[in-house]
């Protein structure tokens, strides 16, 4: 629970329905963020109070959970006593509703009238992110005594409405010129309360069942049931210091408001939006990378993230999409820019690593699930992945793989930098395309080497043989094409003219995650990171402090990703160099402190740390975030080594635990079939010991680091 003053915005969601709001629990001006918003549209774009023709003043807000929030408005100057307004608002699937209490103090019977300035302009999203604005005819508003409001909007065959509705229905509202009005008379002490549904439509006749009040009827709320159901299954976490508590529950919360829901997932499988407010979409890389983090919390996101992928697969060619057949979506949105052509988010494809990475989640699914059975329907999803690397991820036939834009006005960058100036050379131009970084080789290696294990189990060990080799294939490439020596380094990327970049920036970080380096070189890019240009005391700078084009408050120009951070603290553990992993993790740690509700966001500025200092936020960073609450997940997971390998009954567990928290115990862990507890604690000497527990599922437990985790010699 958080309250906060001053001119800040409030969001609250429920899936992919949301509502930012002002402090004082505004919405508007228009030419503004705030509004309710559903299906990529805003719904109300406006929603002012006055009482008696003036504006209340706002005391301030509580939030009280990821969807639901309470506002406290005041005015004095009333019959000669004060009367407030409590305004508590509770987003559910395409529904926001409203509790209105007035509360009078002193003075006598009160005639009052309570004003509800709404306007609804049906904004797509894109337009309010980029304030962009579209002129809109046929917009209309229709009252219909006592107790209904509904504004509509129809261009061709798209259609939206937002239905507004009174209980109880006797309060004798009255509605003109964009103003509902209530008359109240209200005696010293009395409340008067009033209930406001708003659903936001998509068909032109639909007109969904009015739902119980969640204040006063909270188990009859869908969403509720759903997000007390999250709280019982999620796995849960005791350690030893209390900035990891406080994160991981914040996490906890963060991945309860980020699910995205399917009619035809179970109510325990969903699918991770990449972040609220602005992307509470299906977004491959994102949702990917959080569903890998999110293995040991809540394993059945990868589930959900499978599934919904796997529908969007491209199945064509479309350049002004960049999609290719087998490629796997980057993002698809469903609002009016996209229905009429305006975006090419229906899906768009522009991410050349989001199919490495599908494969990746898919085998990593599989060890902690098992069941090879379950997963055989991905067989030819997967196939069609790995044809995608071969034919279209290897643009030159070079063995490496490179990305290019099929039309000048798709995006520049498809790996994980995707801003249009994440990926610079040495003076800080933009190299010329096709690119291929350094991590996108990674991905493809890892994804070869750890999918053939799930093709042998399918049966088909020629294929599985087939893709190890074409993994130690690759490594030999890569190794000859980005490691420069001299300097020693391992380059950022290769350019259009196959030139190695040099620009000092975090992805080498995740080329150890993947374990493609050999160890001496993968020991000269942990230095690399650690050395005080890239890492912050936070976290690690997405961009050298020394390159010219270096500003620690730019989008992927020194900024501090969390996730990215992460990443980078696993592949040094798995290089052996536990005490830097234990560097990175605490610097992430002590920033999530400087935080509200200790709450990660997607970044922060890329300052170094001082003492007493406090991380810089950026200002249009999403929080939260999927992969930024999952790199709390991924910490937890990566403190206790934990690896199940469920097909072969073993669980690998590898804790190291740093001095600042000596002891964590995980429980309610789901693998296999059943349930995983553990505890790890540190000793005197500096070692860990481990105990573990088991409900459903019976496992060898084997101390130590999991074969495929193990750096693999150079073939000759």
């Amino acid at each position: 629970m958080s309250v906060a003053h001053g001119p800040v915005s409030v969001t609250i969601n429920h899936g992919a329905t949301f509502l930012v709001a002002g402090a004082d629990g505004s919405i508007g001006p228009e030419s503004g963020p705030e509004g309710l918003f559903s299906e990529d549209t805003r719904f109300l774009s406006g929603h002012r109070v006055l009482l008696n023709g003036r504006p209340m003043e706002s005391l301030g807000y509580t939030q009280l959970s990821f969807r639901q929030a309470r506002w406290l408005l005041s005015s004095e100057a009333v019959g000669g006593g004060r009367v407030t307004l409590a305004v508590e608002r509770t987003i559910s699937d395409h529904r926001l509703h409203e509790d209105l209490t007035l509360h009078a103090y002193g003075g006598a019977t009160r005639s009052l009238v309570l004003d509800l300035r709404l306007s609804s302009d049906f904004a797509d999203l894109f337009e309010v992110r980029t304030q962009e604005w579209q002129a809109r005819t046929g917009v209309e508003s229709l009252w219909r005594e006592p107790a209904q409001l509904e504004t509509r909007y129809r261009r061709d065959d798209f259609v939206r409405r937002t239905l507004l509705r009174i209980a109880p229905q006797d309060h004798r509202a009255s509605y003109a010129n964009g103003s509902l009005r209530f008359p109240v008379e209200l005696a010293p002490g009395d409340d008067w309360h009033v209930c406001l549904q708003v659903d936001c439509l998509t068909s032109a006749r639909s007109r969904p069942r009015w739902a119980s009040c969640p204040q006063r009827q909270p188990l009859a709320d869908r969403a509720e049931r759903l997000r007390r159901r999250w709280q019982r299954t999620v796995a849960r976490i005791d350690p030893a210091d209390p900035r990891l508590l406080l994160a991981y529950d914040q996490a906890v919360e963060d991945f309860a408001a980020l699910r995205l829901f399917d009619r035809d997932f179970s109510s325990d499988v969903w699918l991770p939006a990449a972040g609220i407010p602005w992307f509470v979409a299906i977004f491959g890389r994102d949702a990917i990378v959080a569903s890998l983090q999110a293995l040991a919390a809540h394993p059945l996101f990868a589930i959900g993230t499978l599934q919904e992928l796997a529908n969007w697969q491209s199945t064509g060619l479309d350049p002004a999409r960049d999609a290719e057949p087998g490629k796997i979506c980057h993002e698809r949105r469903v609002g009016e820019w996209a229905h009429f052509g305006q975006i090419p988010h229906t899906p768009y494809y522009g991410t050349a690593d989001a199919t490495p990475l599908f494969l990746l989640l898919l085998a990593a699914t599989h060890r902690w699930l098992g069941d090879a059975s379950v997963l055989r329907p991905f067989r030819p999803v997967a196939e069609r992945c790995l044809e995608w690397i071969d034919r279209y991820g290897d643009r030159d036939g070079d063995g490496l793989q490179e990305y290019e834009r099929g039309t000048p006005g798709g995006y520049r960058n498809h790996c994980w930098r995707d801003a249009a100036d994440g990926v610079l050379d040495e003076q800080g131009g933009l190299p010329p395309l096709p690119i291929g970084t350094c991590e996108m080789q990674a991905y493809v290696f890892g994804a070869k080497r750890e999918v053939a294990e799930l093709f042998a189990a399918w049966g088909d060990r020629p294929r599985a043989r087939a893709l190890w080799r074409e993994a130690a294939e690759l490594r030999r490439r890569f190794l000859t094409a980005y490691w420069v020596d001299p300097p020693g380094e391992l380059a950022f990327a290769l350019d259009g003219a196959k030139r190695p970049v040099l620009t000092a920036t975090s992805n080498p970080g995740h080329c150890l995650w993947m374990g493609i380096l050999d160890l001496g070189r993968g020991q000269r890019v942990a230095q690399r990171l650690l050395r005080p240009d890239l890492f912050t005391g936070w976290g690690l700078r997405t961009l050298s402090s020394d390159h010219p084009a270096y500003d620690p408050h730019e989008y992927q120009r020194g900024s501090v990703w969390p996730h990215d951070t992460l990443i980078a603290a696993d592949g040094l553990r798995r290089y052996g160099r536990t005490a830097d992993a234990w560097r990175l993790i605490d610097g992430i740690l002590g920033a999530a402190t400087g935080f509200e509700r200790s709450q990660l966001p997607e970044l922060f500025a890329g300052l170094s740390r001082r003492a007493a200092d406090a991380p810089v936020p950026y200002p249009r960073a999403n929080a939260p975030q999927a992969w930024a609450a999952g790199s709390v997940f991924h910490a937890v997971r990566l403190l206790l080594g934990l690896e199940p390998d469920v097909p072969r009954g073993i669980l690998y567990i590898d804790p190291a635990l740093p001095p600042w928290c000596p002891r964590l115990e995980m429980e309610n862990i789901r693998v296999g079939g059943g349930r995983l507890w553990v505890r790890a604690w540190r000793r005197l000497d500096g070692s860990t010991d481990v105990r573990t527990a088991m409900q459903g599922v019976r496992l060898t437990v084997v101390r130590g680091p999991a074969p495929w985790r193990r750096i693999p010699p150079i073939a000759p």
